[in-house]
């Protein structure tokens, strides 16, 4: 079975363009592994987004679980081994910065959250899902300037975040969407079409909500209820599919 490198950086300079590089190491792995169509994802400076790798043979038991992310350097982006994260060999690059969704291991998604996003996130991801027949992703990401929304809110009253996908219509199986605040808190859940507030962050308790005859139609934007001073800032909606999508609402707060 293949094993991704784990030199550094500057190792690999003098020997090989990064892209030369990336595609050597990408041709040795496909030799015995079924290739997924190459998935493109557009990020924005300072924001977040989610690089989507999914396995096609769920439920998976835990002590199965062996995903390795790798970026266009073969650097370690995060590991799974054994069903545990792992961050031991994680490139400095990326301490405190990604991150996945342990949660949601058993049904085969080993997507990858990258926060507070660089120029220098631009480029190439590999998962590599290591299992009796191994599969795996490959994700271009794209750095832009952030085009944000801003929203207005008035305190005690309610405001609609707007999240929309350009890519309906969707079956409900295939919607997954993450809302989360500018502490990264878990605002709203919408898994396989269908609301979820297990791991909601309590202050927004009773107070989030969203349109499910909308799901759809892509619309995954969230009403936010009893607004407070401390709802003010930045929130993102995350649209997880084969192109995932993301949204960056400012939300202002006015009123006394």
């Amino acid at each position: 079975m293949f094993t991704p490198s784990r030199k550094s950086h500057s190792e690999h300079e003098g020997r090989f363009k990064p892209d030369d590089m990336f595609f050597t190491l990408l041709s040795v792995f496909l030799m015995a592994n079924e290739v997924s169509l190459q998935e493109t994802v557009v990020g924005f400076i300072g924001g977040s987004v989610v690089l989507p790798c999914f396995s096609k043979k769920p439920p998976i038991t835990i002590q199965d679980i062996t995903v390795l992310w790798r970026n266009k350097y073969d650097l370690n982006v995060y590991e799974i081994n054994k069903g545990k994260v792992s961050v031991e060999g994680q490139n400095q690059e990326y301490n405190n910065r990604a991150e996945t969704f342990p949660e949601e291991y058993k049904t085969g998604n080993f997507s990858l959250k990258l926060n507070n996003l660089q120029h220098t996130d631009a480029g190439k991801y590999l998962c590599y899902i290591m299992s009796k027949e191994s599969e795996d992703w490959i994700v271009e990401l794209l750095i832009e300037v952030s085009l944000q929304e801003t929203v207005v809110g008035f305190i005690g009253g309610s405001v609609v975040l707007p999240c929309f996908s350009k890519k309906p219509p969707l079956t409900n199986q295939n919607i997954t969407v993450l809302w989360r605040n500018k502490y990264n808190l878990n605002v709203y859940d919408i898994i396989k079409g269908k609301g979820s507030v297990e791991e909601q962050n309590q202050e927004y308790n009773n107070r989030a909500e969203t349109f499910p005859e909308e799901y759809k139609t892509g619309n995954f934007s969230l009403k936010l209820n009893n607004l407070q001073h401390t709802d003010a800032g930045k929130y993102q909606c995350y649209i997880i599919s084969e192109e995932s999508e993301d949204w960056i609402v400012e939300l202002l707060i006015e009123g006394v």
